[in-house]
């Protein structure tokens, strides 16, 4: 069990920072990404995130050095919270395809009046968005163009990946017990919140009032406990 623990507070000491680093890569230089291209985007930004997770697991000392010991109760905690992490996982899957999850969206150019295609992807088009549609991929309409995703686990909150990731670090945390993994869990509510709102920049850019009135009926990450007179997601 303690190896199994171990490996679990690497697995978040190595992975968790690598995988933020390549957003925080991605959103902030957003434009001039989109002006040198996908193919050459990645060529620069996966090279950065691999060396910085070989640096992490070559650098590894401080994951055995903070064991707090086994817990049961804890561990069946966190298997709990891993579980969940998984149920919001597959649901939000079946709006996303991996061009979505590589970030293929943010690099693709703006098309004219500020709004580009991209974004979690999925559902009917918005009201400003061409009415048409005639589904050549997940969420794209006819003419092969993605539409603001808008239903799903993205009707109760606007990012429910960050949500299910943190659900998840927490799980593997808690069933860990490294003092290394919850430093890197701790980090994770900062990190979330300044990617949401340079994310959400994004957004407002490539979907201009159709995002701003999603923002306004959906919240971004802790969904609203629906009352008995409310249906409204």
């Amino acid at each position: 069990m303690d190896t199994i623990r171990y490996v679990l507070a690497l697995v978040i000491w190595a992975t968790i920072p690598p995988a933020f680093l390549y957003w925080y890569l991605i959103h902030p230089f957003a434009g001039y990404w989109r002006r040198v291209g996908p193919a050459r985007t990645y060529l620069v930004v996966v090279p950065i995130t691999v060396l910085l997770m070989g640096m992490l697991v070559r650098w590894r000392a401080p994951v055995a050095g903070t064991d707090l010991g086994e817990n049961w109760a804890l561990f069946y905690t966190g298997l709990g919270l891993w579980g969940t992490a998984i149920f919001m996982e597959r649901r939000i899957r079946k709006h996303l395809d991996f061009r979505t999850l590589a970030g293929v969206p943010e690099l693709r150019p703006l098309r004219e009046g500020g709004r580009e295609p991209g974004a979690p992807t999925a559902a009917p088009a918005p009201s400003d968005a061409p009415p048409e549609t005639g589904a050549q991929g997940p969420g794209e309409d006819r003419h092969g163009e993605p539409t603001l995703l808008t239903e799903g686990m993205y009707a109760r909150m606007r990012h429910p990946r960050y949500v299910s990731v943190f659900v998840a670090t927490v799980g593997w945390s808690l069933m860990a017990n490294h003092g290394a993994a919850y430093a890197v869990t701790a980090a994770l509510i900062p990190l979330i919140l300044v990617l949401v709102h340079l994310e959400e920049r994004e957004l407002v850019e490539r979907f201009g009032d159709a995002y701003r009135a999603y923002q306004a009926r959906v919240p971004a990450l802790l969904p609203r406990i629906r009352g008995r007179g409310n249906s409204q997601a």
